[in-house]
């Protein structure tokens, strides 16, 4: 169980590992360009959460919480991103529903990014 800001920081640098080897696709793709950000962002807030942790320690749920959202909402774009590009029968209503579902959780992506840099910044728990 994940139960401190260490193990959030490790889960989302375990995140950002398993999708680098898949970052790199078709200069200026769509996927490509998800797929850094959510290596960028899982990257950045995984190693800042571990610095946090070192130098604050466990953290309360309420502080590694949103981390932990992070790491399981970059998890599920990356999963469906393999979705959208590998299929045995082209299915463009279901490509479409994907593709939206993806768009969905990359907002909530950049949302959590933002409050968990923010955070980072304040040291203090902000609102989510």
């Amino acid at each position: 169980m994940n139960e401190s800001m260490d193990d959030a920081g490790c889960c989302l640098l375990s995140v950002a590992w398993n999708v680098a080897p898949l970052a790199e696709g078709s200069p200026g793709s769509r996927r490509a360009d998800l797929r850094r950000t959510v290596v960028a962002a899982c990257r950045t807030a995984g190693h800042g959460a571990r610095d946090w942790a070192a130098r604050h320690g466990t953290g309360t749920e309420a502080e590694y919480r949103p981390f932990l959202q992070l790491a399981d909402v970059a998890y599920e774009i990356a999963t469906l991103l393999l979705l959208v590009e590998d299929f045995l029968v082209p299915d463009l209503e279901r490509e479409h529903r994907r593709w939206a579902e993806i768009e969905e959780l990359t907002t909530r992506l950049t949302e959590l990014s933002e409050w968990t840099a923010a955070f980072l910044l304040s040291g203090a728990p902000l609102r989510l």
